[in-house]
């Protein structure tokens, strides 16, 4: 398994924020990741608005440009 694939494996069930290559941008728990799809679930497409994504999201990863993880709420 290739480093970033450990890397990512390892985040499993977090948030993240998902960049395109395209611009579009997508706000998800992450649920599980291969060679060639990222799988988000809880998501959401983020433009002007949050929008709801029904179901999972299945994202192409060649087609991701990069992804955050959000900072954690302090309280």
């Amino acid at each position: 398994m290739a480093r970033r694939d450990r890397l990512v494996k390892s985040a499993l069930r977090s948030r993240f924020i998902v960049t395109m290559h395209s611009g579009e941008s997508f706000d998800g728990l992450l649920l599980d990741a291969d060679d060639k799809t990222i799988v988000l679930v809880d998501a959401y497409a983020l433009s002007d608005a949050r929008i709801s994504v029904d179901g999972s999201l299945y994202l192409a990863r060649p087609e991701v440009a990069y992804m955050q993880r959000p900072s954690e709420a302090r309280a």
